[in-house]
């Protein structure tokens, strides 16, 4: 087998400087090095010195390339002496060190990785396939990553498929900084086309001052977009306010966006300022816009074109300089066709449009979503845990109606709820029975008839508590009453 770094002989006085006997002050011994590569070296030390896996310091001198020192670490030793890593060696000495091995492999006959005799000064051996260019301009660089790619390969072979994917999902997080472009979104990860153009599009909108509207189903990361665009924004060190439009009563919603006056109706006993006017110099995250009242509408029009807000029981108008970020699950053109959303409104909000996608179209995500989570809160619960292989293939085969929600819910209380080591699609409640589907005519009615299936499941576990059905569902407490409302149930 060939070695993946090059080592030349050689004869190269070093002084090691070591612990003394007794851990008292330093010692420091003459010895010499046999043979050198940019990784480390062979020393002259006997076995007996039992100096195996210690740190030491090496003091020596490269003829016209000047003195180094460095730590190593002493790895073995036998009859032909002690191996040893070096530890810290910084690039600048990594590229002299390498240009004396260069000039000490001039007149090597044979390949310095596997031994085979090249007479004829061949760029490439013959035997291992390694490149002999020594006195290349960019030979070191690529010789570095060609090695280190060899080490990996070496080193995955004793790899289960678990921990390929774990390699994978450290590579595509951690390195790529795939899906992890925002400081404050850990949960924004993937690498589907379709994500990446979603963080391709917050870049591009969120220096400018110009509405953006959110569409996507419930669960699919609406808010944390918004949170991105205002962190990457001129405003992130100014308010981030957020007002989920559908959670709260229509006769309360306008006193908090608007604010009111003191006496403008019954309990109104102090002045109250609004969610606008606390967002001044930041932004106001409207979610769930689609569920605003045509009133409150007209009145969120208004601000968009004056930037002028005025509080309930009050003729003052007060200049708020907020950005508005909305977002829905509904589609608006449709709420526009019944009437239920205004159309001027709808075209002063989408003015720039980011529509995400469900996660039943993001391919491999589930998996990467999935193992970060898993990852997340293995390490929050101090917890081992791993996916079974039929584990994976219930998540890709899932539709996640959720979204992301369902994934994060769906995994923590996997890793709090399984028995073993390797979750299970038990677990994580993924082993679906087959619907009798019959009479279905459409894929709507079929996602319906699953719909209601979970709803009806939910409740049942929850003993109706709507608040644990949100939750086990991934969805907003008012879209548990919806479907309750849909199915009737």
């Amino acid at each position: 087998m060939s070695r993946v770094d090059i080592r030349c002989s050689v004869d190269l006085p070093v002084n090691v400087l070591m612990h003394a006997e007794g851990g008292k002050g330093i010692a420091e011994a003459e010895t010499r090095f046999t043979s050198l590569s940019l990784n480390g070296g062979m020393l002259q030390f006997r076995p007996e010195d039992g100096l195996d896996n210690k740190i030491v310091g090496l003091r020596y001198d490269l003829p016209r390339y000047g003195e180094f020192e460095i730590l190593g670490e002493i790895l073995r030793s036998n009859d032909e002496g002690t191996a040893t890593r070096f530890y810290n060696l910084n690039r600048d000495a990594k590229l002299k060190l390498w240009d004396f091995i260069k000039d000490n492999l001039a007149d090597e006959l044979s390949c310095p990785y596997c031994g085979k005799e090249n007479t004829h000064k061949r760029r490439e051996c013959n035997e291992c396939g390694w490149n002999l260019n020594f006195y290349s301009q960019d030979y070191i660089i690529e010789h570095e990553k060609e090695s280190f790619l060899k080490r990996v390969a070496a080193k995955s072979e004793a790899f289960n498929l678990e921990d390929i994917y774990k390699v994978l999902n450290y590579v595509d997080v951690e390195i790529l900084k795939i899906g992890k472009n925002f400081d404050i979104n850990e949960e924004f990860v993937g690498s589907s086309e379709d994500i990446l153009n979603v963080f391709s599009m917050i870049r591009k909108v969120a220096p400018t001052d110009i509405p953006v509207l959110i569409t996507g189903e419930s669960g699919t990361g609406k808010e944390l977009t918004a949170m991105a665009i205002h962190e990457r924004s001129q405003r992130k060190h100014k308010p981030y306010v957020p007002i989920n439009c559908a959670a709260i009563p229509e006769n309360l919603l306008e006193a908090e966006l608007f604010g009111y006056e003191k006496g403008a109706f019954t309990g109104a006993h102090s002045d109250k300022v609004g969610k606008f006017e606390y967002a001044e110099g930041g932004t106001i995250f409207l979610d769930e816009i689609g569920e605003m009242s045509l009133k409150l509408q007209s009145k969120l029009l208004r601000f968009l074109e004056d930037k002028f807000v005025e509080r309930i029981g009050s003729t003052e108008k007060r200049k708020v300089d907020a950005r508005v970020i909305a977002a829905t699950n509904v589609n608006l053109k449709s709420a526009i066709a019944k009437g239920t959303f205004r159309k001027d409104l709808f075209y002063r909000l989408d003015v720039f449009n980011i529509a995400l996608p469900p996660v039943r179209d993001r391919g491999d995500d589930r998996v990467i979503l999935a193992r970060y989570f898993l990852n997340k809160f293995t390490k929050e619960m101090n917890l081992a845990r791993t996916f079974s292989s039929n584990a994976i293939e219930a998540i890709k085969s899932y539709d996640w109606p959720g979204n992301v929600r369902e994934i994060i819910n769906k995994v923590r209380r996997a890793v709090v709820m399984a028995k073993e080591t390797a979750i299970t699609p038990e677990d994580l409640e993924l082993n679906i029975s087959s619907i009798e589907v019959d009479a279905v005519q459409s894929l709507r009615e079929v996602r319906h008839t699953i719909e209601k299936q979970k709803l009806i499941e939910a409740m049942r576990h929850c003993n109706n508590n709507i608040s644990k059905v949100a939750r086990i569902l991934g969805i907003s407490r008012p879209s548990v009453y919806s479907l309750k409302k849909k199915y009737k149930v």
